[in-house]
């Protein structure tokens, strides 16, 4: 048979008289008489089957198992106070958690600058940013891991809601050093030779890698395969060969002696928010929608001396 349930009377009473080691003291806090608050502590400790208090020398002496009780209920009214901060301050929307995902593409450069404007805008108390693969996108809506997903691949779903961010061509990514560096653009047929550092032709940017040099009449030849656009990157910094990416995956890639040079009559490339619309739509999502469209606009054209479409 289960223990039958605490009341919160009960506990606010054993809070008190811990709190104040004095029936008299507990008595006068909680506006009851002395006698009454004894019955009650008297039940209680029948109901626990154990001793709650002694009087030693006129004192009123907590048990061992009550000091114990008396730890856990004074860490879940702390939880219980912390609760009712957090609701109120999502209430008034200036202390609110906003969740959120991204893959790599936007994840490197784009949505840290959109984070930082969101920050100092005052958008949410505490952000989590998750990094995701292209095939947690649609999970991580639906199941409400997070408010939105900000990523260049489309999400096909009747309840997935997208709104367009920008759009930009492909790049070729070098070393500052490398012979193509002072080039203002660049075709397929100049990169022959070169050690192309690339991405399966299942993935997004294997697709839209191979839609480009389709155009150009050529079939691209991968010298070293990688999942990740960081890994690209990573391996150009070394020298180990070129790569080819979107424009918002190459965000700032100069400060680590990289070049992108845009690449001539590439595919388009769009960056989307998706969100599921099945789900209450949060504040942040359309301050974060439009910090990314300023931020894309802004930032790649600058970056890459080409416009951005937003």
């Amino acid at each position: 048979m289960p223990n039958p349930k605490l009341r919160e009377r009960q506990i606010e009473i054993f809070r008190t008289i811990m709190a104040t080691h004095s029936l008299t003291a507990a008595a006068r806090h909680l506006g009851v008489s002395q006698p009454s608050l004894s019955i009650a502590i008297k039940r209680l400790e029948d109901q626990l089957g154990i001793a709650l208090f002694a009087r030693l020398s006129g004192r009123l002496v907590p048990t061992q198992e009550a000091e114990l009780i008396f730890a856990e209920v004074e860490r879940v009214h702390q939880q219980s106070e912390m609760l009712s901060d957090v609701i109120y301050s999502i209430v008034r929307g200036d202390a609110s958690v906003f969740r959120f995902g991204s893959t790599p593409s936007l994840g490197m450069r784009l949505v840290p600058k959109a984070l930082k404007r969101l920050q100092l805008e005052g958008a949410a108390g505490t952000y989590y940013s998750d990094s995701l693969s292209q095939r947690d996108v649609r999970d991580y809506l639906l199941f409400g891991q997070g408010a939105c997903v900000a990523t260049i691949a489309e999400v096909n779903d009747p309840v997935i809601e997208t709104a367009k961010i920008a759009s930009a061509g492909l790049v070729c990514v070098v070393p500052n050093d490398h012979a193509l560096a002072g080039y203002k653009s660049v075709t397929p047929l100049a990169l022959a030779g070169e050690p192309l550092i690339s991405f399966e032709t299942t993935t997004t940017h294997g697709l839209l890698i191979d839609e480009t040099f389709r155009r150009w009449g050529l079939s691209r030849n991968t010298a070293v395969y990688v999942h990740f656009v960081e890994a690209a990157l990573s391996f150009v910094t070394e020298r180990i060969g070129i790569t080819i990416l979107d424009a918002f995956s190459a965000i700032d890639c100069e400060a680590n002696g990289l070049v992108a040079i845009p690449i001539e009559n590439s595919v388009s490339v769009s960056a989307y928010v998706h969100i599921c619309h099945l789900r209450p739509r949060q504040k942040g999502v359309d301050r974060l929608i439009e910090a990314l469209r300023d931020i894309a606009a802004v930032t790649t054209n600058a970056q890459m001396g080409q416009p951005i479409d937003v």
